[in-house]
């Protein structure tokens, strides 16, 4: 039986915005980390917020997310996923890196995301990857009506 993956996913705030260059620099740095660790993931950001998944040895994944919580650029830190699985779901790469607010149309980031998350066998973490995007893209989000409002 091939040995099982630990995958930890998060979600955080960050203590203050991050700029296209700002976050250019954390992706280079964490791709050079994570090739070096076997760690592998996927980073979603919408300018305050992140979404990270993590998938590698066990000792490497909390090792890493200890050096996480002590990154002044994390306010605060809610963990959504901390389990063993059979074989990576976040994709080969050492960190995939996705703006919310790209400039791409929101309806083609939506269906790019799904692409990249296919593998993914936990509804679950589906849900919570795609419900970021959607609340990072106000366009995707579905408005009510106020109430008494007539809908034509």
């Amino acid at each position: 039986m091939a040995d099982l993956v630990y995958q930890l996913v998060y979600i955080s705030h960050a203590s203050g915005p991050l700029d296209d260059a700002e976050l250019d620099r954390l992706a280079v740095e964490a791709t050079r980390f994570n090739a070096d660790h076997a760690i592998t993931g996927l980073l979603l950001h919408d300018g305050w917020r992140f979404i990270q998944a993590l998938e590698g040895r066990q000792s490497e994944v909390e090792a890493l997310m200890a050096r996480i919580e002590r990154d002044p650029r994390h306010d605060s830190i809610a963990y959504i996923e901390r389990r063993q699985v059979q074989a990576r779901q976040f994709g080969g790469w050492a960190m995939e890196v996705r703006r919310v607010r790209d400039t791409t149309a929101a309806q083609a980031f939506l269906d790019d995301l799904k692409q990249v998350l296919a593998a993914v066998d936990d509804h679950r973490l589906i849900a919570a990857f795609l419900g970021f995007a959607m609340l990072g893209r106000p366009e995707l989000r579905i408005r009510r009506a106020a109430p008494g409002a007539i809908i034509t």
